[in-house]
């Protein structure tokens, strides 16, 4: 039973961690209308911190080199599917007609997109957020739902703090991952090495590191998520995967992932949804710390 909680926690991480099946009905999600209280700063303003961070960040209004404006109609569209600039201005003989074009522009942009959410992400220094996030098991029927708090500090510092369930937790303290889910089994922790976690324990590195050359993107158009306009991406890998496809929905204004779902091989679908978002502010180290509760048995993986 320890083994599977493990690995059930760790294929949670990639949301950095963890996932949300199914979209939440407009009664279950919150709005985003806390965010300037909850995250200190105002989205121009979080944008200058990232900017100001190990990479600076251009302003993401348009994706480099994309073609694609804020007001660009949905990338499914004839409008949205603009030439690339190293695109020839006319077909050679035997060229595909503008029509069948039109998929390998929209990759153009979304390699863009992808190469500036890269840029964003290698400027973070810390990460902190509310998470909710689901699990939907086909084989099982079942559709699962927790929420609570997201913490990271780079380079070996996580922390996934559970309000729904409460007291569940995944923490990674520098040198060892801890796995306690009280409301599965109030006697057991499992504790693995962060060697052995490796980037599952950084949500930035696990899918947007590399990102060009380890998946074959698509953008798909445009969607809100938390009141947020956001790209909506879509993700096939070229190597070898625990997922068949993940997709990400990306901030048009800072670049910062707010949804991110994972398709498992088994047709689960996991989906983590990010909210109140802060980047680079101070993080206590309380946090990122953990004591097996007395009574528990801790078991090494």
């Amino acid at each position: 039973m320890h083994r599977y909680l493990r690995d059930a926690a760790l294929l949670l991480l990639p949301l950095a961690l963890a996932a949300c099946g199914g979209r939440e009905s407009s009664a279950d999600a919150p709005r985003n209308s806390g965010n300037v209280q909850v995250s200190t700063a105002s989205r121009a303003e979080r944008a200058a911190v990232l900017a100001g961070g190990d990479t600076a960040v251009a302003p993401a209004a348009d994706p480099a080199g994309a073609g694609v404006s804020e007001n660009a109609t949905p990338a499914g569209s004839r409008a949205a599917a603009a030439p690339s600039a190293e695109r020839p201005s006319g077909p050679n003989p035997g060229e595909p007609a503008a029509a069948e074009t039109q998929p390998a522009s929209r990759q153009d942009q979304a390699n863009a997109i992808l190469r500036r959410v890269e840029a964003t992400s290698e400027g973070i220094r810390t990460f902190e957020a509310d998470f909710v996030q689901s699990l939907k098991v086909p084989l099982l029927g079942t559709d699962t739902r927790s929420t609570g708090k997201l913490y990271q500090r780079r380079p070996d510092r996580f922390a996934m703090r559970f309000t729904d369930p409460a007291g569940d937790v995944m923490v990674a303290d520098g040198r060892h991952f801890w796995i306690y889910y009280p409301s599965n089994d109030r006697t057991q922790v499992i504790r693995t090495s962060i060697a052995q976690v490796g980037e599952q324990a950084d949500l930035q590195k696990q899918f947007l590191s590399n990102a060009t050359e380890r998946f074959v993107p698509t953008l798909n158009g445009e969607e809100v998520v938390g009141g947020e306009a956001t790209w909506a991406l879509t993700l096939v890998p070229k190597r070898q995967s625990p997922y068949k496809v993940i997709r990400i929905w990306v901030d048009k204004d800072d670049s910062l992932v707010r949804r991110f779902e994972m398709t498992e091989e088994n047709d689960s679908v996991r989906r983590l949804e990010l909210r109140n978002i802060r980047v680079n502010g101070p993080v206590s180290d309380a946090l990122f710390a953990f004591t097996p509760p007395a009574g528990t048995q801790v078991f090494d993986q």
